[in-house]
């Protein structure tokens, strides 16, 4: 029996083990990761990429470095996320909530699935402002499937091939202006900051869920109200941390069971901004008021020892700052571009473009790329001088920000999704 015992432990450790392995090749490797654009915001939730050589023009009129332009059946304020053929958007409305998968090289709709009826999700949806609707959050991917979530507090995973491989209702979100932040993933796991209510309430929690089944990983009570800024998650000080924003902290988590690693105590206002991390340093945003450096190497409250240099300048109110590590650029909602010297914050310069900007700005090669709410894709030197090097019309309501993948720019407008690049000849 002893015997017995034994050989079924090491069977056991054995199951283990394999299983373990089995996941592991599942899994995509960091170069797929940054091959693709898998989340909001591109694959460090920073809103760079690795394509140079993209357009600085295009004509959606005569069709110029337009590769196509098709019909989103489901409005949306989500940014298209990409892997291999496929591009991914969210949409609905108070009737259904959906995912719809493009094909990248033509434009095609390959499928267009909503979620199902979840196991406590309301008949009645909440009620949302029209500019933040059903499906503000931007969904992510792994390679394997979507995953998406809304403002009624429905969270699904889609397999590529449309169908549904699981859904659950997280709760109806306490939220004066909807649910806005975004998925993402890492190593299995789905990363979901749901906060919500007041910070007395004690309501807002971070999520990692099991990517293939939707089990709960791990949960952490978030000492917050509600927010609408996406985690981004990166290795520092020897380990992986997601940070999440919310007043009055920024908050490290302990990527792998949810720990808090550190915590400062410096935001305000409404946390709409998304951080970034550049250079060895993380950069989060006050709305209207600061942009704010910190060192991600602490231990508990870090507020007095870690904070660094601060800008109050031309702040942004919801778009999320970028940078080259070198430079940061920052652009508020008025169509103010500042550009910031990432080691002290002495300001380099800044233009105003005269147009309203709800896209955060994206960082391609050594270019910067901005799109303003009437559609104007305005390309712009990433350096310590201003040049404008292209401009061009969309023609249409743009407030998403863009992807960038397989020398091709995304753009999600009010009725098309646009594909920005070389026009493939018919076969």
């Amino acid at each position: 029996m002893k015997t017995l015992g034994i050989s079924k432990f090491i069977l056991c450790l054995f199951a283990m083990a394999t299983a373990a392995s089995a996941l592991a090749a599942d899994l995509p490797s960091p170069e797929e990761i940054h091959a693709n654009w898998p989340r909001f915001r591109g694959p460090d939730g920073d809103g760079v990429s690795t394509q140079t050589g993209l357009p600085l023009t295009c004509d959606v009129k005569t069709g110029a470095n337009i590769a196509w332009s098709a019909d989103v059946p489901a409005a949306g304020f989500g940014s298209p996320v990409v892997w291999g053929n496929r591009v991914f958007l969210s949409g609905g409305d108070a009737e259904k909530r959906e995912v719809m998968c493009f094909d990248v090289q033509s434009g095609k709709l390959l499928w267009d699935t909503a979620v199902p009826k979840t196991a406590g999700s309301p008949e009645e949806p909440p009620s949302v402002p029209d500019q933040c609707g059903m499906a503000a959050a931007t969904v992510a991917t792994d390679g394997q499937r979507v995953y998406a979530i809304f403002a009624n507090g429905d969270l699904a995973a889609f397999n590529f091939d449309g169908s549904v491989a699981w859904s659950k209702f997280l709760g109806v979100p306490k939220n004066p202006y909807g649910l806005a932040s975004s998925l993402l993933t890492w190593q299995g796991r789905l990363i979901v900051q749901f906060d919500q209510g007041d910070l007395e309430e004690k309501l807002s929690k971070l999520y990692a869920f099991d990517c293939a089944t939707g089990a709960i990983v791990w949960q952490q009570p978030r000492p917050a109200g509600a927010s609408w800024a996406t985690p981004i998650i990166f290795d520092a000080a020897g380990q992986t941390q997601i940070i999440a924003l919310a007043v009055p902290y920024a908050i490290a988590y302990s990527a792998k069971d949810g720990a808090e690693l550190w915590r400062a105590d410096c935001l305000d206002g409404e946390i709409t901004p998304s951080p970034i991390f550049a250079g060895g340093t993380l950069f989060v945003v006050s709305p209207s008021n600061k942009l704010q450096a910190i060192r991600p190497d602490g231990h508990g409250d870090v507020t007095k020892t870690h904070l660094g240099w601060g800008a109050e300048d031309n702040i942004p109110e919801v778009t999320s700052p970028v940078s080259n590590g070198e430079l940061i650029f920052a652009l508020d909602s008025g169509g103010i571009l500042s550009c910031f010297d990432a080691k002290d914050g002495t300001k380099q310069w800044d233009h105003d473009f005269g147009e309203e900007c709800n896209a955060s700005p994206s960082i391609a090669g050594d270019r910067l790329y901005l799109i303003t709410r009437k559609g104007a894709l305005v390309v712009v030197e990433a350096a310590r001088d201003f040049k404008e090097l292209g401009r061009s019309a969309l023609g249409e309501l743009v407030l998403a920000s863009p992807a960038f993948a397989q020398n091709k720019i995304f753009v999600r407008g009010a009725k098309h999704l646009i594909c920005i690049g070389e026009k493939k000849a018919a076969p």
